[in-house]
């Protein structure tokens, strides 16, 4: 697969270059998102990047991340494309074989493009400090058989095929609701990566186990849901 020339003018920094990362200048980064996105549609998991413009763009974004000592680690031999559904989602990605190091390592491109705001990095600790409770909630729901839709009123025969999510009050109002109950704003609650899974978690494990409990009570307002593809 041939994605750029080599006089391809991305690759040139010029003076209406408004993204530049590594050797490769984009006139914005939506631009490296529609290519990524393309590479990811053209191959099937499991496939090496081949393409050498591709994978020495995959690195250069590499060296940008927050936790770029991480994801470069040794130096990246070559990039592959995955499937991440050991992340939960029925997405592609792309992945990196480190020199010195077997197991490949996960990279998200759009953490460089598109860094995540503290509002969305709680929701997404939120959602993770609690994501067992919400899988329960899943698998009884299943528990009889087929279920339908809260939003399309499909039915939905397998459970891989939902998820369960906050309807009433939405998913945002509850998390804004324990926040508020809790006198803490987004800005105010301390996160930290998890050194294994994915994601961010809480700090202080207190409050991620008064959150639990908030879920708990709340788990009357969450609704099965067709799961939408990634």
């Amino acid at each position: 697969m041939m994605v750029a020339a080599a006089s391809d003018p991305k690759k040139e920094v010029g003076a209406m270059a408004k993204y530049v990362v590594g050797e490769f200048s984009f006139a914005k980064k939506g631009e490296v998102e529609q290519l990524l996105r393309s590479v990811l549609e053209e191959l099937e998991v499991g496939a090496m990047v081949t393409d050498s413009f591709v994978a020495d763009l995959l690195t250069s974004l590499a060296r940008e991340h927050p936790e770029a000592t991480e994801k470069v680690g040794a130096g990246i031999e070559w990039w592959v494309v995955a499937s991440n559904k050991d992340l939960g989602y029925t997405s592609k990605g792309f992945r990196a074989k480190q020199r010195g190091r077997d197991e490949l390592v996960r990279f998200s491109y759009t953490d460089v493009l598109r860094p995540p705001k503290q509002r969305a990095l709680v929701a997404e600790a939120l959602t993770q400090e609690a994501l067992d409770i919400t899988r329960r909630f899943r698998t009884k729901a299943f528990a009889g058989g087929p279920v339908q839709c809260a939003l399309t009123g499909k039915m939905i025969p397998e459970k891989t095929m939902a998820d369960a999510v906050h309807l009433a009050p939405p998913r945002g109002q509850l998390h804004a609701a324990f926040l508020e109950s809790e006198g803490l704003t987004y800005e105010s609650v301390e996160l930290v990566k998890h050194p294994v899974e994915s994601g961010y978690r809480l700090v202080d494990r207190q409050l991620a186990e008064r959150w639990r409990t908030f879920q708990e009570e709340n788990v009357d307002g969450m609704a099965i849901v067709l799961r939408r593809e990634q």
